[in-house]
């Protein structure tokens, strides 16, 4: 079998992370504290998908040569990953430490869960662009 594989991944934190924003959202809508738990676990799930898929991500882009000018999107492209993987963890963290943190640190835990999503649509950007735009991963 032959890469790339992180196609094959990239798919299952941006899932699970979106649809923990929606449990969210729906918790804040209807007082359902089975939601936001829920919504907890999926942002767990996600920060273990997203560690994944940037470690499968760099093992593949070991495939690209060192002088390849392409290195410098896929380099902003890891970059975002990473700061998705960390904004992640601390809106884990601050949902741990906190249980009560959408009442307590209300703006806090929501500042940081919509700059997580933000950065999933950057970092997917970047990825589009480097599989469609330059070509990367494709035969």
């Amino acid at each position: 079998m032959e890469g790339p594989f992180h196609p094959l991944f990239v798919h299952f934190p941006i899932a699970l992370y979106l649809l923990g924003v929606g449990l969210v959202l729906i918790h804040l809508w209807r007082s359902r504290p089975d939601f936001e738990q829920s919504a907890y676990r999926l942002f767990l799930l996600s920060w273990g998908a997203a560690i994944v898929s940037a470690l499968v991500g760099l093992v593949d882009k070991g495939q690209l040569a060192f002088d390849d000018p392409r290195q410098g999107a896929m380099n902003n492209h890891i970059t975002t990953a990473i700061a998705f993987i960390v904004l992640n963890g601390l809106l884990i963290y601050t949902r741990f430490r906190w249980p009560d943190a959408l009442t307590s640190r209300r703006w806090q835990y929501l500042g940081l869960m919509l700059a997580g999503l933000a950065l999933i649509v950057i970092t997917g950007r970047q990825g589009g662009d480097l599989v469609y735009g330059l070509q990367i991963g494709i035969r």
